[in-house]
């Protein structure tokens, strides 16, 4: 029996988080005696999986969508534009308010009908349940008038229809999940082309087609999402045939795979940029001028050519360059290990005689978390430890299985990667990150004129001065050094012949399969 090729769609759009995100794949098909070909089934391992699958639970609904299980109102096309998906129509009455129209031939899994009721429902359970989703789309009501919704916003929010494509905002039967409890964390009720059909955690998410869809139907009868975090043993296992495609590649494994055969390698650019966040509360830490030598020291060239094989861009600011608001234009840090020195000297850190550097007998020593799921990361970080070490910096690299739950507790830097333009807008990086007391402002940084410049994002409608304000809000998180921003990574995918259709776009957290 032989393996047909399956048209698989993979339309990345919007990312957090995260990515082309994780994706490997195998197709099997099974002929009944007619010749019709039934049972059509994908196997998919990802580098990274939810701590369950409530969409509105921190960053859950990425993976949610990912699935094909969730569906928002409207979604990122691959030329970064709002396009409708389960909202047919909107229009900004004025500028706190839009109305939003429903399409009405949509159903959830249970059967249970869409409704301008069942969306406001959800909606408004989002917000109580995710701190970004009340930041971000700053809801005050919520009308409903048959299929139709009318939002209001307590401020005026440009970025507002945008930020309905985050996957926060999956619309969920509210009821179900009242009825459900726990379960629904498990098994949610949503809308898209597939449904829930089993869940272990941290193990595999198996998804079976839905056949009441109110969109295309999936050529697809099942889908299984298994968890490889490790490179090499999804590297191993795509060459073994129990996938076919494979994410998060490492570069150096990208010959090997060519070298072999019966594969294609998909690279591209993406939104998502490689940084440290440093902790500006932690002693050593809180001086910003050692924070400026830390950025001075890391030779980000060599990072992007070297150490990655030419699969990153350097970084300059947070936006990768290829935004239109990103950091081509910006003045960032060069490598200048000496003038490092020079101004680690002058803030009174001085060598010490194991040669890490020492102010009022404490050390310039500091602790960096790090995570696997992303193989380049902890590559980088160990040349960053090296050198750093050569202008009297200690860095401890501490290896951590999940990073979301580790940045919840006290730390005192971390190397981290972010999709850092999902909607092809600004507002969301620094409304999320940058913002003093933001819901992923992980190291507590602070800077009052920074977040007046981010809230005149709110009542910014014109396009270029909104890219206007993003870099003058970029240069001065430059300027603060509470961040390093290190590479713009590419992405790599590795795809068996056996399948086709595949396509790379620069944001990555949606695999839609059709």
């Amino acid at each position: 029996m032989r393996l047909k090729k399956c048209l698989i769609v993979l339309v990345a759009f919007c990312a957090l988080l995260l990515l082309l995100a994780g994706c490997t794949a195998k197709v099997s098909e099974k002929t009944g005696n007619k010749g019709e070909t039934e049972n059509k089934t994908l196997a998919i391992g990802l580098a990274q999986f939810p701590g369950n699958l409530d969409p509105a639970d921190q960053y859950n609904g990425w993976y949610v969508v990912k699935f094909g299980v969730g569906e928002t109102l409207v979604k990122i096309g691959k030329d970064m534009k709002v396009e409708p998906w389960l909202a047919e129509t909107w229009k900004k009455v004025d500028d706190l308010t839009w109305q939003i129209k429903i399409r009405d031939n949509v159903i959830f899994h249970n059967g249970t009908k869409v409704t301008g009721e069942a969306v406001k429902a959800s909606l408004e359970r989002t917000v109580a349940m995710n701190k970004r989703a009340s930041q971000l789309l700053d809801i005050a009501s919520i009308e409903v008038n048959g299929n139709e919704i009318t939002v209001k916003n307590n401020r005026p929010n440009p970025s507002f229809i945008p930020t309905l494509a985050d996957p926060f905002a999956v619309i969920v039967d509210v009821a179900a999940a009242r009825a459900m409890g726990e379960e629904f964390a498990k098994k949610p009720v949503a809308t898209g082309p597939f449904k829930i059909k089993g869940y272990a955690k941290d193990v595999e998410v198996v998804v079976e087609k839905n056949d009441n869809y109110w969109g295309s139907k999936p050529k697809l009868d099942e889908v299984v999402f298994k968890f490889i975090p490790d490179s090499n043993t999804r590297v191993m296992a795509l060459q073994a045939g129990e996938i076919q495609v494979a994410d998060n590649i490492p570069a150096e494994s990208v010959g090997s795979i060519v070298k072999a055969g019966s594969y294609q390698i998909l690279s591209g650019s993406s939104l998502r940029t490689h940084m440290l966040i440093f902790n500006v509360t932690k002693p050593g830490l809180d001086d910003v001028n050692v924070r400026k030598a830390i950025n001075m020291a890391i030779n980000r060239e060599d990072l992007a050519n070297k150490v990655m094989k030419e699969s990153a861009i350097p970084a300059t600011g947070p936006f990768p360059h290829v935004l239109p608001f990103g950091g081509g234009e910006l003045k960032g840090y060069a490598y200048q290990p000496e003038e490092a020195k020079k101004l680690l000297d002058a803030a009174g850190w001085k060598p010490g005689p194991d040669g890490v550097r020492r102010k009022n007998d404490r050390k310039l020593e500091f602790s960096v978390l790090c995570y696997k799921n992303r193989p380049e990361l902890p590559v980088l970080l160990e040349a960053i430890q090296a050198e750093l070490k050569e202008i009297g910096v200690k860095i401890n690299i501490i290896n951590v299985e999940n990073i979301g739950e580790a940045l919840k507790k006290d730390f005192d830097a971390t190397i981290y990667s972010l999709n850092t333009a999902p909607y092809g807008d600004p507002q969301y990086l620094l409304e999320t990150v940058f913002k003093t007391g933001a819901a992923s402002n992980f190291g507590k940084y602070s800077n009052p004129g920074l977040d007046s410049l981010i809230d005149s994002l709110k009542t910014e409608f014109d396009v270029q001065k909104r890219n206007s304000i993003a870099r003058e809000a970029q240069q001065i998180v430059l300027g603060d050094a509470a961040f390093a921003f290190l590479v713009y990574p590419k992405c790599f995918l590795a795809v068996s012949d056996e399948v086709e259709g595949i396509q790379v776009f620069p944001s990555d957290f949606i695999i839609y399969i059709i």
